[in-house]
């Protein structure tokens, strides 16, 4: 053969090798723009592997011994969708619940706890394998029924058991039959203080949380300036807005950039950085007083959920827990007539599991501020880079122009929807729902070629997006 005709083959291959590397182009921008900045060569604080969490009433192990049950197969498979976590049991009825120290009888009210719930817990926390923040009554202010059921807890939980937590929202006291209106910090530590050396007499190795707050941070200040030495874990409880009962609370509440947040965040994370101890918001959701029908339910909490999520990781925190249960309308999990069904917060969990466990926090800058927007990357462990782009907006779908500092090859796309911003059923993540049998397997998403430092991602009203940067 000619050897002009095997150089112009040889090239001619070349090409279409090229060619068929490239893939499929990025569709043009298409929305406002937004100028996103990550910076990949400052990664900073690793998000936990056990970021994840969920939180039930001490009152659901007596009203509903089938949920948290080893069991519950829909349940358990659900909760193992969203990778490792922390199983947190307390709520307001675990200062209202008193210990039997013995097994379930007849007799037995639904204000009492006995051994047989904590086995059963116990067997739910080993199959899910999540460790459990346990809660203890403060309200009764009876340190040696704790002391007791510490002890159990301990002999049954084992290594499941994560650390204990004294008093349920304590800063609120004042406001229930618990203690007299001029109840204070100072009480509540001196109270904490009987609490825990009565714990330690019976379980030596006890660890401590706290002091687990509702909304009061000048108490978290005190607390970890007194008491930092005695506790693994600072925590705090946060919900965006509340009480349920506030007919001026809609979705657009939630959906608002939030200075309480900002404040929370900023106070506690000082603490954990000054008291070099980890920090973790163990009770949390949308509308304290059990959620808000048509604003705790709907797609727009799904948006709220994964934003709440970054900033708390974004501030280093260890992670969250959402609170729910039977009936609560913001449940992630939903748990009517029998039936278990996905609410929109719980595939929020999914699109943060998918969209950071592992990850290194990389810094992010956003120049159109003004927009409800948000943006937030990580640096996997396998050399890719995350980045999570969140459009709060009704009505206005953003164009964000990502600028970074090493050259992209690939990217995947997956998405974060919904029919509509006010959808309760539809919501998707990576174009797939859970399964009935609570399995979940996400799509494969949409695959680009960029080979460069810059691309655009469109991101339509009301939804989010998780680039998986390669």
């Amino acid at each position: 053969m000619n050897k002009n005709w095997i150089v112009i083959l040889l090239v001619a291959g070349l090409l279409s090798c090229k060619k068929e590397s490239q893939g499929p182009v990025l569709p043009a921008a298409s929305g406002l723009p937004v100028m996103v900045t990550i910076d990949q060569n400052q990664p900073g604080n690793v998000i936990p592997a056990n970021f994840q969490g969920l939180s039930y009433e001490t009152g659901l192990l007596i009203e509903s011994p089938e949920i948290l049950n080893a069991n519950n197969t829909v349940l358990v498979q659900l909760i193992k969708n969203v990778g490792p976590g922390v199983l947190r049991i307390g709520g307001n009825s675990s200062d209202n619940i008193s210990w039997t120290g013995r097994e379930r009888n007849p007799a037995n009210s639904k204000d009492e706890l006995t051994t047989t719930e904590i086995d059963r817990l116990s067997a739910f926390s080993r199959i899910i394998e999540w460790p459990v923040l346990f809660g203890l009554n403060l309200g009764n202010n009876n340190a040696a029924a704790a002391a007791d059921e510490a002890r159990y807890a301990h002999k049954s939980l084992q290594d499941n058991l994560f650390a204990f937590a004294l008093g349920n929202e304590p800063d609120v006291y004042h406001a229930y039959p618990f203690r007299t209106p001029a109840y204070s910090v100072d009480n509540y530590q001196g109270e904490w203080e009987i609490y825990k050396s009565a714990i330690h007499l019976a379980v030596p190795q006890a660890t401590f949380a706290g002091p687990g707050t509702a909304y009061n941070t000048d108490w978290i200040s005190a607390f970890a300036k007194k008491l930092s030495n005695h506790i693994k874990l600072i925590d705090a409880h946060y919900y965006a807005a509340g009480p349920a009962s506030d007919p001026a609370i809609n979705y657009h509440t939630i959906l608002k950039p939030s200075w309480k947040l900002d404040n929370t965040l900023q106070v506690i994370r000082n603490e954990s950085a000054t008291y070099h101890l980890p920090f973790r918001i163990t009770e949390s959701n949308s509308i304290y007083g059990g959620g808000k029908v048509g604003t705790s339910d709907v797609f727009a909490s799904a948006l709220w959920a994964l934003d709440l999520m970054w900033a708390i990781a974004g501030s280093n925190g260890q992670g969250i827990n959402f609170h729910g249960g039977n009936g609560a309308i913001y449940s992630p999990i939903a748990i009517e007539h029998g039936v278990i069904t996905a609410r929109p917060v719980y595939y929020a969990m999914l699109a943060f599991n998918y969209g950071s466990t592992g990850g290194a926090m990389l810094p992010v800058r956003i120049d159109q501020s003004q927009y409800n927007c948000s943006a937030h990357a990580c640096a996997n462990a396998d050399h890719t880079t995350s980045i999570t782009l969140i459009n709060k907006d009704e009505s206005a779908s953003f164009a964000f122009n990502i600028q970074l500092t090493k050259t992209a090859s690939n990217i995947k796309i997956v998405r974060l929807t919904a029919p509509n911003i006010t959808s309760k059923t539809g919501t998707t993540f990576a174009g797939r729902m859970v399964n009935a049998d609570g399995t979940f397997k996400p799509g494969g998403g949409d695959q680009y070629a960029v080979n460069k430092k810059s691309f655009v991602i469109n991101v339509p009203a009301g939804s989010a997006t998780v680039v998986t940067v390669q």
